[in-house]
């Protein structure tokens, strides 16, 4: 296990925002993909490395509307929020709440 991601990159920054943001600190990818204004793949590509490092774990939801595949839910664990919160406040203005750059900046400059 490592202690986190090896590459701090401008996506991967926005996910972790959108993260903090959410109740729970858990989302979907579509509702990631949205906030973040990023690709599918560039944000399945985040969620693998932010697994990886145990930053985020995952479930599967239940299917809501007959016919439409069910969500995975993506979540902080405790260290993931911890960490998240480290990360983004060395990176962030001071006057940024959380959520605010992944909604404000979609592209961060790294």
């Amino acid at each position: 296990m490592s202690d986190g991601p090896v590459r701090i990159t401008g996506p991967l920054l926005a996910v972790l925002d959108a993260f903090l943001a959410a109740p729970d600190h858990e989302l979907h990818g579509w509702a990631i993909m949205k906030t973040t204004k990023r690709s599918g793949p560039t944000i399945y590509k985040m969620l693998e490395r932010l697994a990886e490092s145990r930053w985020v774990t995952s479930r599967w939801g239940e299917s809501t509307e007959p016919g439409k595949p069910r969500r995975r839910y993506y979540r902080l664990t405790p260290h993931g929020v911890q960490s998240a919160r480290t990360l983004i406040a060395a990176r962030q203005p001071a006057a940024a709440p959380p959520g605010r750059l992944a909604q404000t900046y979609g592209r961060w400059a790294t």
